[in-house]
């Protein structure tokens, strides 16, 4: 079949606790009131808690990395190309959180294609990259892993669960030359 389904507790936009959050901070406040590890973040758990159903498909296109969509009956599903290395599900994951929490009543289908993560061909995939970014790497914990001694690129991109290049970047825009880390 090649895709492996997960459960929800499919109370969508329907629950005003969701509806109000619309930035990493207010979504990682959600994770935390909820239980959610979130160092590194559990995302799939906080996508699942969040009302979203969460499907890792096996046979999705090489050139996919994720859609969101809301189907008729107002219920988003979430699907990830099981085939990407686990920070680039990570990562996907986050970035249609992004979509969900900026976008979803502008519009109700997402398509994201790992050739174009990178060149950000709109507005709304910038600001959904920016909100991964932020959500699996948030500026304070940035910091504290700084403070307990991790100064290199890999130990640092270990810790958050994501790719060195999506380390750098977020280092860049919080900041920090890579000569401090």
């Amino acid at each position: 079949m090649g895709m492996i389904r997960t459960g929800t507790i499919g109370f969508g936009d329907a629950n005003e606790e969701v509806a109000t959050i619309d930035s990493p901070e207010k979504l990682l406040v959600f994770a935390r009131l909820h239980g959610i590890r979130t160092a590194p973040l559990d995302v799939r758990t906080l996508a699942e808690k969040l009302g979203i159903v969460f499907v890792s498909e096996k046979n999705m296109g090489d050139d996919i990395s994720g859609i969101l969509e809301k189907d008729e009956n107002d219920l988003w599903t979430m699907r990830v190309n099981g085939k990407h290395h686990p920070n680039r599900i990570r990562y996907t994951i986050a970035h249609e959180l992004g979509h969900f929490c900026l976008h979803r009543h502008q519009e109700k289908f997402f398509e994201d294609q790992i050739f174009f993560r990178g060149l950000e061909r709109t507005k709304t995939e910038k600001q959904a990259n920016r909100f991964a970014s932020e959500l699996l790497m948030p500026e304070s914990l940035f910091q504290q892993y700084l403070d307990d001694g991790f100064t290199d690129i890999e130990s640092l991109a270990k810790k958050f669960g994501v790719s060195t290049l999506a380390l750098r970047i977020r280092a860049k825009d919080i900041g920090f030359t890579e000569s401090e880390i």
